[in-house]
């Protein structure tokens, strides 16, 4: 994906610590560092306020919001109900084949697929990256 600075293109990862977490908090950072989207990170459950305060920060200027869910537990999405906002775009990162496991190494190719999935989202095409 060639390098372009896109802050109005918004990820937003589930807040938790196992491998489809970990995938998608990977995936976003690498797509905000080649500068195709503003990565925003949100905290979870103890970090409500905060969470809610950054969202609608970010949302002054967004005009897409992505959310990378870990898994069907729908955590991310929780924290953007309380924030009033609602994502454009939803992924799940075990919709893509990829089982959530307590642990929180994954394959290169792994990661591969939810970066390519994000990317898809973002730009909309499928051989971006």
């Amino acid at each position: 994906m060639e390098n372009q600075k896109n802050e109005a293109v918004c990820v937003t990862t589930c807040p938790g610590g196992c491998n489809v977490s970990m995938m998608s908090y990977k995936a976003a950072t690498m797509l905000a560092k080649e500068g195709v989207c503003r990565f925003v990170r949100i905290a979870g459950e103890k970090a409500r306020e905060k969470d809610t305060l950054r969202l609608q920060e970010a949302d002054k200027m967004a005009e897409k919001w992505i959310l990378v869910e870990g898994c069907e537990k729908r955590c991310g999405q929780e924290a953007f109900s309380i924030a009033g906002i609602q994502p454009d775009h939803c992924l799940c990162v075990t919709d893509l084949g990829i089982k959530r496991e307590n642990k929180i190494d994954f394959t290169p190719d792994e990661l591969d697929r939810v970066v390519q999935a994000v990317a898809t989202m973002i730009t909309g095409e499928s051989d971006n990256l």
